[in-house]
């Protein structure tokens, strides 16, 4: 299977953004699962900030959802989950693959001198190949917005740009990216924090409940 992701739409006009939002749009692939996919989350939110990012992935059934912190200047990259009235978290590090996300490490990934316009940004391709899968993905990503070592939290480490368009394996499910817009506001500081009402629970406790929610 091949999937190319390349969306057109134009919302910032600036360059070297260092503070705003990006709004990706998600598809799921090869999941077999009873909820539809309608009943998933079908949007996510990256806010970036001093190099700060808050990842957040809600489902349209109540307020559930991930939300994924990474904090470099402290070391940490936080792990929250809120599904069904319960709120847990898991703490790790900025060099750390968050729980209920495969770190593809047999994937065979291979920049390439291809340059494209997304969002009226230059971005440029890589393409990765997951052979035990059978999956090739031309993934994009941009040098013009400024955040430091925006992939230390993700298996695409070694990709030295803010990705636009790409995909998490996430269990055996392909959960895809792909950016409609990006927008330079004020971000708080207090949007990095998540209150004090959630229980911290290991790393093995997320990955299963991540998974749980993904096989729904």
């Amino acid at each position: 299977m091949i999937l190319v992701g390349l969306t057109g739409c134009t919302k910032s006009p600036l360059k070297s953004i260092d503070e705003g939002e990006i709004h990706y749009k998600i598809t799921f692939h090869d999941r077999n699962a009873v909820l539809p996919d309608e009943l998933m989350p079908s949007s996510m939110v990256v806010k970036f900030k001093d190099d700060k990012t808050l990842m957040e992935i809600t489902s349209p059934i109540g307020n559930n959802g991930v939300f994924i912190i990474s904090e470099p200047d402290k070391n940490q990259m936080q792990t929250f989950i809120r599904v069904l009235g319960m709120k847990y978290y898991y703490m790790g590090t900025t060099d750390e693959i968050p729980p209920g996300i495969n770190p593809m490490n047999n994937m065979d990934l291979e920049t390439t001198n291809q340059v494209s316009k997304i969002l009226d940004l230059k971005c440029r391709k890589a393409i990765v190949r997951i052979p035990e899968k059978d999956f090739t993905y031309e993934l994009w990503y941009t040098e013009e917005i400024d955040i430091k070592n925006p992939n230390s939290y993700n298996p695409f480490k070694d990709i030295d740009g803010v990705l636009i368009n790409f995909f998490f394996m996430m269990g055996d499910i392909i959960v895809e990216f792909e950016a409609e817009g990006i927008y330079l506001r004020s971000i708080p500081d207090k949007v990095f924090e998540r209150g004090e009402n959630f229980r911290r629970i290991d790393r093995k406790s997320m990955d299963d409940l991540i998974a749980s929610m993904m096989s729904l």
